[in-house]
């Protein structure tokens, strides 16, 4: 196999598997709370007593809407159906239920959490007025009022008419503070009202026919990305562009100042403000140049350092972040989708606190200094029951507050807590449920004794016959889940997606789709470890440890390397049918396969890898997209696309463990081909481009992160209505390890795939391609040659506006294409 690169990488990642499989037993805490007691018992924690119970019908939190409980001096408020109930926290006694104010018929909003004073915001749904034409009218802002409740007695304090809501009222959409009631409106606007008395302090951001602001808020800060649109015209009603209209900006306003803290410039395209997720230090969920960060900011508005990996951007509210991120002082949780562990963050130097492993339990809040979780179990005779844990934010340390055995709990139904209780929210069926029970929370948030424990199946759980199966020489899913991490620099610049300081992104799919706009480049890689028996074995086994003998992981993951592109792999993407003729690909891994495809106009390219070492099968592809020919220039060419593929394959089964052939100091450099270089084509057509589109500047369109001299390319366009255009592109083809055709193959290939008819007297072969296009009285052609000699390629496009004469449009293009043909 040759010279191999270092395997160091390798063995690290063997040594986490090690490390993760000693951790990876299911525990919980202690019944206690003198948080000493480390021993490990097969005794199960204790249960839980009931602190009070009392009957209520309370809607659960959902991850969208969490603001249906509220806690506060004492008060657990609940919003019942149609009105609000007030508790005694300590007794379960009923302490009010709220009035509907004059007006009003229902709560259609209500805020995430009160103020630090004890007032509750809401919005309120107005009663319909008479008559036909009133009720028309009032229909279109039914969501129209907003107020604040007093959570010590229930009375609402005001109500004030807000205007047109925006049709969805989120735990967003209103905020408290002790300063201001914040209110989102129709696109994106933002009033504000005082607290106290409901007087309206203003209009913060004006809501406008481009509804392209973000805004978030959450009582002591409201957060803004404005994008106006100023001047832009809708090009479709409903729609325009987003790159039109005046200067965006990024804001941030302190409880009700009409003046923000401080307010940056934004980009319209690829800036957006997702939330803000703590105060003190101020941490925002943000995307600059389209990639989505978790950062701290100064005050004066600039970021100061990212925190953990960069997020999904277009995967709604969590962007890969599948737990938190959570904040207390100066710590932030947060746990992503493929990564089965929780990370904690410094938030003043970036850096990795404490690392630990999930073990399936759902992360609820932050209580005190710790986070708050929950995990169902296996109680007697195999009925669920719920283990209440804790983490410290600061060092991790897991605790085990007790176990709650109602009948029907499950983890997403505890509601809210405070420094003494926490309540569940009902055990009926759906989000609602028939009762309220509170029990006691321990001082010290558990003990620390590890008890074992059997999980409810989750999904995720082998059986114990599949676990068994497991073989030496298996790697785990622990072990690989951060694989795909290890895709280097070289690969990512060979893509043109490397961002210096940037942090992997946590679905590892390294990606560009702004800078600039339209030409879209990504690299993607997934790493998955197949256990003994497969998915459908591990579904049909799940409920009993089962009879048959699991099939080997290693014979799982041949089969799945096999079966992949063909149909035959249950739910796989339709984008996987381009593995079922792949071509077979050495030097990496057990074994690999491959192809590629690049559009002939250059417009779009692709390079698809499944490799497999072990148990494992990498998953890489390649994508690049490049809408208009001015764009050409910012995507790699067709050759550069493989090499960060073959590259990003070869980083991630290195660190796997497997020996992969050294790259040499350029691995996207092209090989192959009698020529090899494409001359430059600006300076030479500037005579025939001069005759063909009069006045237009030549735009050099070569790929601008370096193509090997492989590629060149030049386009001629007026700034003026219904202008000529002539677009020309050369290709010196190199060969392609992906497809395992030469570099003469491949520029066939780009004759064979051309459209048109056969042109002769041009090089080896030709093509000629006209296309006619006519809006009302306008027409204009489009006359396209295709031609190629060895394994160069020439494309000349030159399209005009009534144009009368096709034999001369014809000619036109010939002789530009000629031109170029005899430069070799």
């Amino acid at each position: 196999m040759g010279f191999t690169r270092g395997r160091a990488r390798a063995a690290t990642a063997v040594g986490v598997l090690c490390a993760l499989l000693a951790s990876g037993a299911c525990t919980g805490g202690g019944g206690g709370d003198d948080g000493k007691d480390e021993r490990r018992s097969a005794v199960k924690p204790a249960k839980l007593k009931k602190a009070w119970q009392v009957s209520a019908r309370a809607r659960v939190a959902t991850p969208d809407d969490e603001g249906d409980v509220w806690v506060s001096d004492g008060i657990l408020a609940l919003r019942t159906d149609g009105s609000v109930t007030g508790y005694d926290t300590r007794s379960g006694k009923k302490r009010w239920t709220m009035e509907m104010p004059e007006g009003t018929k229902g709560i259609c909003g209500f805020s995430a959490k009160p103020s630090p004073s004890g007032l509750g915001g809401l919005f309120f749904t107005a009663e319909k007025p008479a008559g036909k034409k009133a009720k028309e009218k009032q229909e279109k802002s039914d969501c129209s009022y907003a107020g604040a409740v007093d959570l010590a007695d229930g009375k609402v304090k005001w109500t004030q008419h807000v205007g047109t809501m925006k049709g969805t009222y989120g735990k967003n959409d209103i905020s408290i503070g002790d300063e201001a009631v914040t209110v989102t409106l129709d696109c994106y606007g933002v009033k504000q009202f005082r607290a106290e008395d409901g007087k309206p302090l203003g209009t913060r951001v004006e809501s406008d026919k481009a509804c392209a602001h973000n805004v978030d808020h959450n009582g002591r800060h409201l957060a803004v990305r404005t994008a106006p649109a100023g001047d832009a015209k809708e090009v479709v009603p409903g729609w325009m562009p987003a790159a039109d209209g005046a200067p965006a900006h990024f804001m941030l306003y302190e409880g009700g100042d009409k003046k923000p803290l401080w307010r940056t410039k934004a980009a319209r395209v690829g800036d957006e403000l997702h939330r803000i997720v703590s105060d003190d230090p101020l941490v925002l969920d943000i995307t600059r140049e389209g990639h989505r960060l978790i950062q701290t900011y100064d005050g004066d508005g600039k970021p100061v350092r990212t925190i953990g990996k960069r997020l999904k951007r277009f995967s709604g509210g969590d962007g890969e972040a599948q737990v938190g991120p959570f904040t207390h002082g100066d710590t932030l949780v947060m746990g992503y989708g493929r990564d089965p562990a929780l990370y904690a963050y410094d938030l003043d130097t970036g850096k990795v606190r404490w690392k630990k492993r999930r073990g399936g339990e759902q992360i609820l809040g932050v209580w005190k200094d710790k986070l708050l979780a929950a995990r169902q179990m296996k109680g007697p005779k195999g009925v669920p029951e719920v283990w209440l844990l804790t983490y410290g934010m600061q060092d991790g340390k897991q605790r085990t507050i007790g176990r709650v055995t109602e009948a029907g709990v499950q983890p997403q139904l505890f509601a809210a807590w405070d420094d003494e209780r926490i309540f569940l929210s009902g055990t009926g069926a759906g989000r609602t449920g028939e009762r309220v029970v509170a029990y006691p929370l321990p001082a010290s948030g558990g003990d620390t004794r590890r008890y074992d424990g059997e999980p409810m199946p989750d999904g995720s759980e082998l059986t114990p016959a599949q676990k068994r199966a497991w073989r030496k020489g298996d790697l785990r899913p622990d072990a690989v889940a951060n694989a795909c991490e290890a895709v280097s620099p070289a690969a990512q610049k060979s893509m043109r997606v490397y961002r210096k300081g940037m942090p992997p992104p946590a679905d590892c799919a390294w990606e560009e789709k702004n800078t600039p706009r339209h030409a879209e480049r990504e690299l993607s890689v997934t790493v998955t470890a197949h256990r003994p028996g497969g998915d459908e074995e591990f579904r049909a086994g799940s409920s009993s440890d089962g009879a048959r003998k699991p099939t080997p992981a290693l014979a799982v993951a041949e089969q799945a390397f096999r079966e992949a592109g063909t149909g035959k792999i249950e739910n796989e993407d339709d984008s996987e049918k381009v593995l079922a003729d792949a071509h077979r690909l050495e030097g990496l891994g057990d074994e690999a396969k491959s192809t590629a495809f690049g559009s002939a106009a250059d417009s779009v390219s692709t390079a698809d890898i499944l490799a497999r070492y072990r148990n494992v099968t990498v998953r890489v592809k390649a994508r690049t997209e490049a809408l208009s020919s001015y764009l050409w220039a910012d995507v790699p060419p067709q050759h550069r696309v493989e090499a960060a593929a073959r590259q990003a394959a070869a980083d991630v089964l290195e660190q796997l463990g497997a020996e992969v052939p050294a790259a040499g100091d350029d691995p996207a450099r092209a090989a192959g081909g009698k020529i090899t270089k494409a001359k430059s084509l600006c300076t030479r057509l500037r005579s025939e481009a001069a005759g063909l589109v009069p006045g237009a500047e030549a735009q050099d369109t070569a790929p601008k992160g370096g193509s090997d001299g492989r590629v060149a390319g030049c386009e001629w366009e007026a700034d003026a209505d219904l202008s000529p255009s002539l677009i020309v592109r050369v290709k010196a083809m190199p060969d392609s390890p992906l497809t395992g055709e030469d570099a003469l193959e491949q520029a066939e290939g780009e004759i064979t795939a051309a459209k048109g008819g056969e042109l002769k007297g041009f090089g080896d072969e030709a093509r000629l391609y006209r296309r006619d296009f006519r809006h009302k009285d306008e027409m204009t052609r489009t006359h396209t040659v295709v031609a190629r000699k060895d394994n160069l390629v020439v494309r000349v496009e030159y399209q005009r506006w009534h144009h009368p004469d096709k034999a001369r449009m014809d000619a036109d293009a010939e002789r530009v294409a000629r031109r170029v043909l005899d430069a070799y």
